[in-house]
């Protein structure tokens, strides 16, 4: 438990590890200093196991923490939703763009893939329901600041046979 170390030997890399190897439990008896609980400690510990996930106070259960339980526990979220708070439910996040791209799209996705589109990686789809229509082989791109999709296509890598 990392929170027995003396607070000057307590870094972000020691509470990383001690979150990735035990949880919640490493650092939620207190002990150890608010700096060093950040959200990506939080999404971490949401990572580590279910138990782990339900610890986690309520007011630490960010659009992240929410969307690593339902990427990593579906069935678990599905059937206690109570566990995301609804300023989770009711603002533009992460969260709720996955849960928008899951129903246009039919397709799941993973924690990095949604984190990494939500901050403006374009996300590649096989087949996507827009208002103009359905767009299909896209590279889907999300601007978090207007909340608008862009699309191109899919670049296609030609192979070169050999020739002999």
């Amino acid at each position: 438990c990392i929170s027995i170390l003396p607070v000057h030997l307590q870094t972000p890399e020691r509470v990383r590890v001690a979150v990735e190897t035990s949880g919640m439990s490493a650092v939620g008896r207190g002990g150890v200093p608010k700096s060093l609980l950040t959200p990506e400690v939080y999404v971490r510990c949401a990572a580590h196991s279910r138990e782990s996930l339900m610890m986690i106070p309520w007011a630490e259960r960010s659009p992240e923490v929410c969307l690593m339980a339902k990427t990593l526990y579906p069935d678990w979220v599905r059937n206690h939703p109570e566990f995301v708070p609804e300023s989770v439910h009711n603002q533009d996040s992460v969260y709720t763009l996955n849960s928008l791209m899951e129903s246009l799209t039919g397709e799941k996705f993973s924690y990095r893939q949604m984190t990494d589109f939500y901050n403006g990686k374009p996300l590649n789809v096989k087949r996507m329901e827009t208002p103009d229509g359905v767009q299909k082989d896209k590279s889907v791109k999300f601007d978090k600041e207007t909340g608008k999709f862009s699309f191109s296509d899919i670049r296609q890598e030609r192979k070169r046979g050999l020739k002999m």
